[in-house]
């Protein structure tokens, strides 16, 4: 129980000075609001309406001269236009007018202002611009000019004296609000000091009251890590500090038996952390990446190195999702094993199952009482949401005894390569895609900007012939007209199979565009392309000389690579002017390029 001689506790000698902290800032914070209310409902707004009228009056005047200068110019010129610059200065100062009665309407000082400016501006229209337009329009005699100035001198007086008083007015309420935010700065800096100072007086209490007994306690502390093990109790410090020093004792013995249990568990988290650190290691050294081949690659490794398998496959689900195939098809590191079928064999039964499987004891493993069991192979699906992407094979040349927390290692990793590997194929579909295009299934024209910057490179360091040939289907809009987009698009696709089945290996295709393609030929010279051209123009007429797509052929343009001009753009157009150059000679033919730049050999007709 709690005498009145007991000193007083932390929340007791805090609660005073947070009291008057919060009434203060309370206060502050009301008088604050207060003053903010004040210039948001009444003063800002007010400020903006006149600063809105003084733009309208502005505009007001401006349409005015512009109506007075259109009027003299109609009345010297009679030029039509003219009156159109009135009738369009007469429009803005009807909506200016609006606007300055919806903003200085309110004030009656301001209004009365603006009603003699309207006043002086109506005897201006009535007495003389309107008289002015019928005379610029019509044989009857226009009034003067001389009046028309005197009355817009008039209009000009009343004016300035109504911009003059919406000047004043603005200022006012400039100055009006410029003290309220004074006010509020006053305010604040009052609230800064005495916050300031109630914060140096505790800080001056608290630091007797707490800081003093909380050294006190370090010190005991101290104490018990060199082996005094009793802290003593200072009752003269708040009482949660002595209930502290209280506890600590109990927590020292308590410590006491927790180091002799840690110790024994020390031994047995060594190698689980050991195993962590391998799955930490190799899920980031295969999700760093998004090479298909180099996460594969880093997954196997990986996969072996925990389990200590021989054989580890990674087999990747196909389009179809029917079949799995070898993730390294094609590696010249292995041979690659078959596809397997979506439900046969230990990979294909855990894709259906989407569980893990192990070879033997249909597909279970039995562990004995120490969490061993005899294993030789394993199947593990790879699942990104609720979809199996593949399998993780592992294969011991025999049976080998695993512990069930290796096993559970292995599906750990399995779930990271998972992702890892469907990000690395989603990737390399995107940038497929990127660079084929998708009627023809060609190189597309920006993957040919890359490889033409590139190939253009290589050739001006080492000196190795290069071509390109273009080509162009003939009258293919007329084709397209007469049979339709789609008969058109299948005939595109055709070109592109004869493009295809002409290339070496060597060589790339590309579609460039519309109806046109184009062949880099690596290490090719001028002749060697021209040939390729003309083989590959009579395989075309060859391909469409029957059926329903009878009759179309193309146009060639044949270029070579020149080290005075070794830029991709120069290539390009060379064979881009051969190409027409076939056309204007009749097409169906092959053309080389004749610039002074490249090979000048002359246009070879066609032969067939």
């Amino acid at each position: 129980m709690i005498t009145p001689t007991q000193p007083r506790t932390l929340a007791e000698r805090l609660s005073g000075a947070f009291i008057v902290l919060g009434a203060l800032v309370a206060g502050a914070f009301l008088l604050t609001a207060l003053a903010y209310g004040v210039g948001a409902i009444w003063l800002t707004p007010e400020l903006e309406r006149s600063r809105q009228a003084e733009k309208a009056e502005a505009a007001a005047y401006v349409a005015m001269l512009d109506e007075a200068h259109a009027l003299r110019d109609s009345l010297l010129t009679h030029d039509e236009r003219s009156r159109e610059a009135y009738l369009d200065a007469e429009t803005r100062l009807r909506r200016a007018n609006q606007a300055l009665s919806r903003a200085a309407g309110a004030v009656p000082v301001i209004a009365s202002a603006m009603v003699e400016t309207r006043l002086a501006e109506e005897r201006w229209h009535a007495d003389w611009a309107a008289k002015a337009l019928a005379g610029a329009q019509a044989s009857v005699a226009a009034p003067s000019i001389e009046a028309g100035n005197r009355l817009f001198e008039g209009y000009r007086t009343e004016q300035a004296a109504f911009a003059t008083a919406l000047e004043e007015q603005t200022a006012s309420f400039a100055r009006r609000e410029r003290r309220l935010v004074a006010g509020r700065v006053v305010l604040e800096l009052f609230v800064f000091v005495a916050v300031l100072w109630l914060v140096i007086r505790q800080h001056r209490a608290l630091r007797d009251a707490i800081v003093t007994p909380v050294a006190a306690l370090l010190q005991h502390i101290r104490r018990i890590r060199d082996g005094e093990l009793k802290a003593a109790v200072d009752h003269t410090a708040p009482r949660e500090l002595a209930e502290l020093a209280e506890g600590l004792n109990e927590v020292v013995d308590a410590l006491v038996s927790a180091r002799e249990a840690a110790a024994c568990r020390d031994e047995a988290l060594s190698d689980h952390s050991i195993r962590l650190h391998q799955i930490f290691d190799a899920s980031r050294e295969f999700s760093e990446s998004l090479n298909l081949a180099y996460v594969v690659g880093s997954v196997i490794a990986s996969t072996a190195a925990i389990g200590g398998y021989e054989r580890v496959v990674v087999w990747l689900m196909d389009v179809d999702q029917r079949r799995l195939v070898d993730s390294q098809e094609g590696s010249a590191t292995r041979g690659f094993d078959a596809p397997v079928e979506v439900g046969q064999g230990l990979a294909g039964r855990a894709a259906k199952s989407g569980r893990t499987t192990f070879e033997g004891n249909n597909g279970q493993l039995r562990f004995t009482s120490d969490d061993k069991a005899q294993v030789q192979a394993i199947a593990i699906p790879l699942i990104v949401g609720a979809r199996v992407v593949g399998v993780l094979e592992a294969r011991h040349l025999e049976a080998q005894i695993a512990t069930k927390e290796v096993l559970e290692i292995v599906e750990m990793l399995a779930t990271h390569a998972a992702t890892a590997i469907e990000s690395a194929r989603l990737h390399e579909v995107i940038e497929e895609r990127s660079q084929v295009d998708v009627l023809t299934r060609l190189l597309n024209r920006r993957r040919l900007e890359e490889d033409l910057e590139a190939e253009c490179k290589r050739c001006a360091r080492y000196g190795r012939p290069l071509a390109f040939v273009m080509l162009d289907v003939d009258h293919f809009k007329a084709f397209n007209d007469a049979h339709g987009h789609p008969k058109a698009d299948t005939a595109l696709q055709a070109v592109a199979e004869v493009i295809e089945g002409c290339s070496r290996t060597t060589d790339t295709a590309y579609r460039y565009g519309g109806e046109e393609f184009c062949i880099l030929l690596r290490e090719t010279t001028a002749e060697d392309a021209m040939n390729f051209a003309e083989r590959l123009r009579i395989r075309i007429e060859q391909r469409f000389a029957s059926g329903e797509m009878q009759g179309i052929t193309a146009s060639f343009g044949v270029a070579d690579f020149c080290v005075d001009a070794p830029t991709p753009r120069a290539l390009v157009e060379a064979a881009d002017a051969a190409m027409y150059a076939s056309k204007h000679a009749g097409r169906n033919r092959v053309a080389l390029s004749l610039k002074p730049l490249f090979s000048p050999l002359a246009a070879a007709p066609a032969t067939s």
